[in-house]
C-alpha cells in the first residue's frame, strides 16, 4: 500500500506574521501538500506556497493539483511569488468555486501585480466545482461539503488505498456543522482543522473554530488524528505552546509546524 506523505508549508490564518516571535509553529498563511508518489495534491495558496514551489522544481514535479477552499486573500498570496509559474512544461490545475477563473485574472493583472495569467510559462487550467459533489483526480476520490464561512469555503476529502485526508480550513462548526462533518469525515485518517480561535476568543460569526472541537469531531466521527492550523495571526509560539501541552494531552491531537511531514 502506497503511503501518502502529508506536509506542512503555511500554517497562520488571516495575515502571514514574518517575526521571530512566530517562527517555532510558523508565520507564513495555509498551505499544505499531500504526495502520493509523484502525485502533489496542494491544499490552498497562502504564503507557504512560496517555499512549496522551490521544492516542487527541485523534484522536478511537472504537474500538480490544486484544491482551494476560498478565495480569501490570505489564501492565495503564495500566488504572487509561485516560482513555477515561471516554468516552461509545468501543468497547474486549480480547483474550486463558481467564478474561480475570472477572480483570480483579476488578481494577478494591473494595477495589483505587473503580469497576467497569459505572461506565466506554465499552463493553468480551472476546473470550477460546487459542493456537494466528487470527482476523481489520478487515484484519488475528492469528495466536498460547503464549509460555514462568510462569503463561503469548501471542505475536502481525499480517498485512495483504504485511507482517507479531510482538509476543513475556514468553517465555523456551530451543531449542523459538527453533523455534517462527522458523518464527511468519519473514518478518516487524518483531519486539517480550523483552529483559528481558543474558546475565550471565540467570535460567532466570523466562520473559524477551535481546537477542542476539532478533537470533539474527531472522537466522534473515528478519525485516526486531527492536525491543528490556522492559528490566529496574534498566537506567538510562546502561546500556542502552551495551547499544545493543554490540548495533546488526548494523543489523537497535533499542532502543526511548517515543515513538519506526516505519512499515512
Amino acid at each position: 500500500m502506497q503511503d501518502w506523505e502529508i506536509s506542512v508549508w503555511g500554517v497562520r490564518g488571516s495575515a502571514p506574521v514574518p517575526s521571530k516571535e512566530f517562527m517555532e509553529y510558523g508565520g507564513n498563511t495555509s498551505c499544505f501538500s499531500v504526495k502520493r508518489e509523484n502525485h502533489v495534491i496542494i491544499f490552498d495558496m497562502g504564503t507557504g506556497l512560496t517555499r512549496l514551489g522551490r521544492e516542487l522544481i527541485k523534484q522536478k514535479i511537472m504537474r500538480f493539483d490544486v484544491l482551494l477552499s476560498h478565495l480569501h486573500i490570505d489564501h492565495l498570496l503564495g500566488l504572487f511569488s509561485f516560482q513555477p509559474l515561471f516554468c516552461p512544461g509545468i501543468e497547474m490545475h486549480i480547483y474550486g468555486r463558481i467564478g474561480l477563473e475570472e477572480d483570480i485574472r483579476k488578481l494577478l493583472s494591473p494595477p495589483w501585480y505587473p503580469l497576467g495569467l497569459e505572461d506565466f510559462s506554465a499552463k493553468i487550467h480551472f476546473h470550477e466545482i460546487e459542493p456537494e459533489k466528487s470527482f476523481p483526480l489520478g487515484e484519488f476520490l475528492v469528495s466536498t461539503i460547503k464549509g460555514n464561512h462568510p462569503n463561503g469555503s469548501i471542505l475536502y476529502r481525499l480517498d485512495s488505498d483504504g485511507k482517507g485526508f479531510v482538509y476543513a480550513l475556514d468553517c465555523e462548526c456551530d451543531r449542523e456543522t459538527f453533523l455534517q462533518l462527522s458523518e464527511f469525515a468519519y473514518g478518516s485518517d487524518l483531519m486539517v482543522w480550523d483552529s483559528y480561535f481558543i474558546e475565550k476568543d471565540f467570535k460567532k460569526g466570523w466562520g473559524h473554530s477551535t481546537w477542542k472541537q476539532g478533537i470533539e469531531i474527531a472522537q466522534e466521527a473515528n478519525i485516526g488524528r486531527v492536525l491543528i492550523a490556522h492559528y490566529h495571526s496574534e498566537y506567538t509560539d510562546i502561546f500556542l505552546r502552551e495551547q499544545e501541552n493543554i490540548a495533546c494531552k488526548d494523543k489523537i491531537c497535533i499542532f502543526s509546524k511548517e515543515g513538519m511531514t506526516l505519512r499515512i
